[in-house]
């Protein structure tokens, strides 16, 4: 293809994928170079069509034209997606902000502003200003008190893994809530909440004691965001690789933890 297609070569790879890959008659008395059954592969990755077709009738003629007794010959072309990774230098990339001017009490509308013509906001009444797509009349209520309510009701929460161990979140919906969860979410909590992973039986089994000598429970305040960070170490029965639960990542420890009861 090299005389018709100039520069195409460096397109096209060719490699052996195995020596007596089809009927393995080879023994140990026999070496590789006696068995004459090899099979033959070429890829091509190309910007145009005709490039590919043209490959294709290549290795076909490559094929017609050699010794007789081959084992067949298998064609086809397709198209692929590739993915590339480009640095975008920053005066290429443009950018505008602009505010928008509407009143809580109306619908809102679907009108933009650009900020040429942006309109002058109102001093007297700065609560009219909102961002476009956010909702200023929703807002959360703290926890009721002295209920037994599920935590989910109050908290959400997402899990991950790392090795055996294994850390959870609690981010409250109501930020100033997170005093009193952290009054209920200790160490022993989490523990006792997750004894049915620790059990040495294989069945629930009510006189079945925890193994729990290994594990350990470290929580830590997130500050920035209200919330609490759970690490329990040695908890998913050795990790992704050897774990013999179903949930082999711990994905739905965070869902075990949110619907237990608490009283805040």
């Amino acid at each position: 293809m090299e005389e018709t297609i100039p520069g195409v070569n460096h397109c096209i790879l060719s490699y052996v994928i195995g020596v007596d890959s089809l009927k393995a008659t080879s023994n140990g008395t026999e070496s590789w170079q006696s068995c004459g059954d090899i099979r033959l592969r070429m890829d091509g990755l190309f910007k145009l069509k005709e490039h590919a077709v043209q490959l294709t009738k290549e290795f076909t003629a490559l094929y017609t034209n050699g010794p007789a007794g081959g084992g067949g010959i298998s064609t086809g072309h397709k198209m692929e997606i590739v993915l590339e990774k480009r640095l975008v230098s920053r005066e290429s990339v443009m950018w505008k902000t602009g505010l928008q001017h509407t009143n809580t009490s109306e619908p809102e509308t679907s009108e933009h502003h650009s900020p040429e013509k942006m309109p002058k906001l109102p001093k007297e009444n700065p609560k009219n200003l909102t961002m476009r797509g956010y909702q200023s009349g929703f807002h959360h209520s703290p926890a009721p008190s002295g209920q037994k309510i599920p935590l989910y009701s109050v908290a959400h929460s997402r899990a991950g893994d790392k090795g055996n161990d294994i850390n959870f979140s609690i981010i409250p919906h109501y930020s100033p809530d997170v005093q009193r969860l952290k009054l209920i979410i200790t160490p022993q909590w989490v523990k006792h909440v997750m004894s049915v992973l620790l059990s040495t039986s294989s069945f629930l089994e009510l006189d079945a004691k925890p193994m729990d000598e290994n594990v350990s429970v470290e929580i830590y305040d997130v500050e920035g965001i209200h919330a609490m960070n759970v690490v329990v170490r040695n908890i998913l029965d050795g990790g992704v690789n050897c774990s013999r639960r179903i949930d082999r990542h711990g994905k739905t420890i965070s869902d075990l933890i949110l619907c237990q009861q608490v009283v805040l």
